[in-house]
């Protein structure tokens, strides 16, 4: 998989609550932004199906989603059921084909029969869940990403059980996400404390730092950089000195996936009150449209003029694939995922097999205009979810099986496989693939290694190929992210903010519109108060009156739960 894409995805949809990001895995994870907004709005029509087809679900769903009465029992034993249960899965990431080796060493411990429901993909995956969900073929576990809309629609209409009280009962899942942050089930929970939607993949506090070939560095004797200005400079040296030593015009200084940008972030982190999607909020508690700040203006102005230069590839303002253009070896500086930096980092191995003799390292974020390094934060809420449905002959014993699936070794097993078999340790104790879980031996051999991947993913040991720099280096990042992350909004429920739902669509196309005209050189950052203008008579200033009013009441809201939970 591309990590690229499901970046994307939380990325264009970080007001929806999303983020980049099976981060913590190989740098191989997929998802697309386009898509995934394109085919959202698509499947309004079919979601808006299923609250019709689900009056006829009415008994059935009345007795799912109340978990609290069968939770009073004694524990469900999954490992001793002599009936076998049927379940069905809605898959998208991860391993999809039937029959696998893992599949059946899974029915056989828990005594099920597992039907893998494969989602068609990115572009039309939202599509088919909604159509799932208002048909008499739901599978018994769905899966999906965003949909805010449409998973309150299907709560109302009764088709999510709710897993409040099995998550009290059966403690790994709960218990795993409140050693990581206790803010995420706070983001899956409703008003009441139920909770319809089990998070399945959340990203490590920050996943990205900043990227540099070590050996351009060296070549032409420079140093890495630690302000902003320096960088500029170092990008000035890629482009222009030959730092590969071919005598050729043919190097960039900065590289990055296409319409992306946070592949600019090092000058985005140069400027408080700034992001390229997500809603600021100032010490005073004002919330605003962070593309619309001022400080947005700064770093879309400097990254013009060193796409003007030509400091930048070119195609970086397309839609286009950095990990394929890194392995041609055109470029020396991006910002990129910690995982890049395990030995069995897909984008990084594919790269080393064409350029063998160089050398990406990871660097401290340079010193910027304010004075304050930062890492790009991602969100505390899940980027995609999964849920038990009314369609689950026994919803207790099936989210019991789960929660036991998502125990420590069960976990390793389920992911990496069996030790020895699919994976060793060397003599430093690191984990070392011998059927990697992204190999095309696990595919052809139907092993099975990372089956229901993103159907709960951990990000603490049990992700065994994380070394102990990757992980010292996530650490980092993500420590050097925390007062961004305190100055950016992250919305329970982005459904319910009502002009922002009515409006976005309009204003973030303006928004690309200009911001990466201005970049190609196709817009004036003279006009940026036309652009700031614009986007009010699309409906911004009513989005931010909203938006304050909601905020104050979210910060309550976040305030009372981290207190009940024991995290003031």
């Amino acid at each position: 998989m591309n990590m690229k894409k499901i970046a994307s995805v939380v990325l264009a949809l970080a007001l929806s609550v999303s983020v980049f990001a099976a981060c913590g895995s190989n740098g191989n994870s997929s998802a697309s932004s386009t898509a995934s907004t394109e085919s959202s709005t698509a499947s309004t029509d079919s979601s808006a199906a299923s609250t019709d087809s689900s009056a006829a679900s009415t008994d059935s769903s009345a007795a799912s989603t109340d978990s609290s009465a069968a939770a009073t029992g004694d524990k469900i034993d999954v490992l001793n059921q002599s009936e076998t249960m049927d379940v069905s899965v809605a898959v998208m990431t991860g391993f999809t084909a039937a029959d696998s080796r893992v599949q059946k060493e899974l029915e056989e411990k828990y005594n099920v029969k597992f039907n893998l429901v494969v989602l068609p993909g990115w572009a039309d995956g939202q599509s088919q869940i909604s159509l799932l969900m208002a048909s008499n073929d739901m599978p018994n576990i769905m899966w999906w990403w965003t949909m805010d809309t449409e998973y309150n629609k299907w709560v109302k209409a009764g088709l999510l059980d709710d897993v409040s009280a099995y998550m009290d009962k059966y403690t790994v899942i709960r218990d795993y996400y409140n050693k990581m942050d206790p803010k995420t089930l706070f983001y899956a929970s409703e008003a009441d404390g139920s909770i319809y939607r089990i998070p399945g993949d959340v990203a490590e506090p920050s996943c990205e730092n900043l990227w540099i070939r070590q050996d351009w560095l060296d070549n032409l004797n420079l140093k890495a950089p630690t302000t902003i200005e320096e960088l500029n400079e170092v990008l000035r040296a890629f482009t222009e000195d030959d730092p590969d030593g071919n005598g050729q015009n043919d190097t960039y200084g900065l590289g990055g996936d296409g319409y992306d940008f946070r592949s600019f972030w090092p000058w985005i982190q140069s400027y408080d009150q700034t992001h390229y999607s997500r809603f600021c909020v100032d010490d005073d508690g004002v919330v605003t449209y962070g593309p619309a700040n001022e400080g947005t203006k700064n770093w879309v102005s400097d990254v013009a003029d060193l796409y003007a230069k030509g400091y930048i590839t070119p195609n970086i303002t397309q839609d286009t694939d950095r990990d394929e253009q890194m392995a041609n070896g055109g470029f020396g500086v991006t910002y990129s995922w910690c995982a890049w930096n395990n030995p069995d980092s897909a984008p990084m191995m594919s790269f080393y097999a064409s350029n063998p003799d160089a050398k990406w390292v990871p660097i401290d974020m340079v010193k910027g205009s304010n004075g304050n390094p930062q890492e790009d934060p991602a969100t505390s809420a899940a980027w995609a979810y999964f849920a038990i449905t009314n369609t689950a002959s026994d919803p207790e014993r099936l989210y019991a099986t789960w929660d036991d699936m998502c125990d420590s070794d069960n976990y390793i097993a389920r992911r990496f496989g069996i030790e020895g078999t699919d994976y060793k340790y060397d003599e430093n104790g690191q984990y070392v693939a011998i059927v990697g879980p992204d190999s095309e031996e696990n595919t052809s051999k139907n092993i099975g290694l990372k089956l229901f991947d993103s159907l709960m993913n951990r990000k603490d040991e049990c992700n065994i190929s994380n070394t102990p720099e990757t992980t010292a280096l996530f650490n980092k990042s993500g420590e050097n992210s925390r007062y961004a992350a305190a100055h950016l909004v992250e919305w329970k429920d982005p459904a319910s903010f009502e002009s922002w739902t009515e409006c976005s669509a309009d204003i973030e196309a303006e928004k690309d519109q200009y911001l990466w005209g201005v970049i190609a050189g196709q817009e004036s950052i003279d006009d940026w108060d036309n652009y700031v203008a614009t986007l009010n008579s699309l409906g911004l200033e009513d989005v931010l009156a909203e938006a304050n009013e909601d905020y104050a009441e979210l910060s309550a809201q976040m305030e009372e739960y981290l207190a009940a939970h024991g995290e003031a």
